[in-house]
């Protein structure tokens, strides 16, 4: 399970209540993810991003789109996985929890809805100058030097993130001593 910090306006697109009931922590690697929904050209689209590590996906956002948010989400998250050359049991298990429905709740961090607002605009700019596709813009983001004040004062680039968090460091075996070989 997958827990995903709503805007306002979000839970109202969703029908949950206002103020939905604290969920359990979620069982997936990355953590929990924040999303907010917006307008470009009159289509809504429904931005999502982890907090762990800053990858953003950009999901349509129609009332039957809504309906299967958390598949479209893992679809897109695998797309990502595949660009960056990100596989293995952690990536699988994120993958598996995004595929079932979320676990909705208020966003209530004020750094995650900052952060949120300015990968957004930069989200609106691809799509208003650049005429690419959600998948194109979310490809871009993992490339995009950002900053967050709970992550550190440096620039994070999410793709590094995410193979920090997803792909397991090498286990270093001991030399055996001359000693032992004999």
């Amino acid at each position: 399970m997958t827990v995903l910090h709503c805007s306002q306006k979000l839970l109202r697109r969703l029908r949950q209540p206002a103020t939905p009931p604290e969920p359990p922590p979620g069982d997936n690697p990355l953590g929990p993810w924040c999303a907010d929904i917006d307008f470009i050209d009159r289509e809504p689209f429904a931005l999502l991003m982890n907090a762990a590590t800053g990858a953003l996906l950009v999901l349509p956002a129609r009332a039957a789109d809504l309906k299967v948010l958390h598949l479209m989400a893992a679809k897109q998250l695998a797309g990502l996985l595949a660009a960056c050359g990100i596989d293995g049991p952690l990536a699988q298990a994120e993958l598996d929890a995004l595929a079932q429905p979320f676990a909705f709740t208020r966003t209530r961090d004020r750094s995650w809805v900052a952060s949120m607002n300015r990968r957004k605009f930069e989200v609106w700019t691809h799509f208003a100058y650049g005429g690419i596709s959600a998948f194109e813009a979310a490809l871009r983001e993992l490339e995009t030097p950002f900053t967050r004040k709970d992550l550190g004062r440096d620039y994070h680039v999410a793709a590094d993130l995410l193979r920090r968090h997803l792909l397991p460091s090498a286990k270093i075996l001991p030399f055996r001593t001359p000693a032992a070989i004999h």
